[in-house]
């Protein structure tokens, strides 16, 4: 597994791909695909559609590169590409029928009872549609917090925003959460 470049590294090889040499490209695909295949797939646990998400992660940041700022690590940047390219691809997905082909252990839990499968399922639908009914920043951080598992440092860090502003956002996304729990369930 190859370890993403240091930061001075990053700038060197986005200014180098910015002025078209394939090589670079090449290396900073390399350098990242495997982390960002790691994100994805914990996000959407499925190795397909985790290629697919890499896949259309690593395209828009070709397309975008040009207006990265080279100050800034590339790294979270590929990964906020990467977990809103798994938000699209997991709300289309929620969309469309999903084959019992392939999903056998979603189905079968020997550990739970049916009613229990059943209730988790729901639960899970609720909170998604209560996701998707909140303001993008606060569904970001809710995001960041509880399935990246990134610390209010990090997610401050990676914001660009004050820890105490993070604290803040992260308290009133938990409340609109309950709050939109609240809506789904009568």
């Amino acid at each position: 597994m190859k370890h993403p470049p240091a930061i001075s590294t990053d700038s060197n090889l986005v200014a180098k791909a910015i002025s078209g040499d394939e090589a670079a490209c090449e290396e900073i695909l390399g350098a990242y695909r495997d982390s960002l295949m790691a994100l994805a797939q914990r996000l959407l646990r499925n190795r397909e559609d985790a290629a697919d998400a890499v896949q259309e992660t690593l395209l828009k940041a070709l397309r975008a590169l040009p207006e990265f700022d080279t100050e800034r690590p590339l790294g979270p940047w590929l990964c906020r590409i990467c977990t809103n390219c798994c938000v699209d691809l997991a709300r289309n997905r929620s969309r469309k029928p999903a084959a019992l082909e392939g999903n056998e252990a979603n189905i079968a839990d020997e550990g739970a009872s049916v009613e229990e499968s059943v209730g988790a399922a729901v639960l899970r639908g609720e909170i998604v549609a209560a996701l998707e009914r909140m303001p993008v920043r606060y569904r970001r951080i809710l995001f960041m917090r509880h399935f990246q598992h990134k610390d209010v440092n990090q997610i401050a860090a990676e914001l660009h925003k004050p820890e105490g502003t993070v604290k803040s956002w992260l308290f009133r996304a938990r409340a609109m959460l309950r709050k939109e729990m609240a809506i789904g369930f009568r």
